[in-house]
């Protein structure tokens, strides 16, 4: 029986950022765990969009795609996004260090380098993934979300910290949610629940300082066939109704510079990690400083 990552049979040391920074993360991917691209070709979109806005983007890249989609990893290179690795494929129901282990030679193959960062499938941490990235020499990961919902990683050991270091030798960087609450501030949650009642939460609960935003490519775009995916019931009907009434590559322009106004700058997940490596140990105030747009 796979095992979700237990924090309470783990070393979880919290840390805090004292200043406020978000990083753009995407998880490129198939459309909807299948086959389908309608989606995801459009990527030029979503670079275009982060270029003007002047907003570095973190891309978590599905394993296959090295091999079965270079065009869009060119893409992503020649936009100097910053590339990791995503799960080998969302076809299959978990990531084994099996898979793990394809993905990374994957990612090796196509530019001459190992991976550094990892993000696995629906934020499904687990216990071997856990293993075999730090013998696979991965230096962090930004699988748990904590938060209600999908990862079913709701413990209080990841709400008192903005990012945790596990077992004294891998930085987890979790995906952001809203405090207290443990409302996930993710694209697709965002655009569900509706600028209203985002706006509302905004006035009574916190975000991290360092916030990792998350997003797919079905988030952003339409992609005419929500119907036909292997969604829930109840995500589809809330997706369809979303993209009756939004544009999510406008709702995610505005975000950035929302969030610039919130005071945030914006970073890249292996920026965070090349400057936290440098800082002091457990219990002291870590700095972080944005990277260039």
């Amino acid at each position: 029986m796979t095992r979700l990552f237990d924090p309470s049979a783990h070393r979880v040391q919290a840390r805090c950022s004292p200043k406020k920074v978000a990083v753009l993360s995407i998880d490129l991917e198939y459309d909807y765990g299948g086959s389908r691209a309608e989606a995801l070709d459009r990527l030029p979109d979503l670079l275009a969009v982060v270029q003007r806005a002047g907003a570095p983007l973190t891309a978590f890249v599905e394993g296959r795609l090295f091999s079965e989609r270079p065009d869009l990893c060119t893409l992503l290179l020649e936009a100097q996004a910053d590339l990791q690795l995503h799960c080998w494929s969302h076809k299959a129901p978990i990531e084994t260090a099996e898979s793990l282990g394809r993905g990374a030679q994957a990612f090796e193959r196509f530019l001459g380098v190992r991976p550094q960062g990892y993000r696995a499938g629906t934020y499904r941490l687990t216990e071997e993934i856990l293993q075999a990235l730090v013998a696979e020499g991965f230096a962090w990961d930004s699988s748990i979300l904590p938060g209600i919902g999908i990862g079913n990683h709701s413990s209080q050991a990841f709400r008192k910290g903005d990012w945790f270091l596990l077992d004294r030798v891998l930085a987890e960087f979790p995906v952001a949610s809203w405090r207290r609450l443990g409302i996930p501030f993710t694209q697709s949650y965002r655009q569900l629940l509706g600028p209203f009642v985002e706006s509302a939460l905004s006035r009574v609960l916190s975000l991290p300082r360092l916030l990792v935003y998350d997003m797919h490519m079905t988030d952003l775009v339409a992609d005419g066939r929500i119907w036909e995916s292997p969604l829930p019931l109840w995500i589809k009907s809330g997706q369809a109704l979303v993209r009756r009434r939004s544009h999510g590559l406008d709702n995610l322009a505005a975000l950035i510079e929302q969030l610039r106004g919130r005071g945030y700058e914006w970073t890249t997940l292996s920026s965070c990690h090349a400057e936290l490596a440098a800082q002091p140990p457990a219990g002291s105030a870590t700095r972080i400083s944005p990277s260039a747009a």
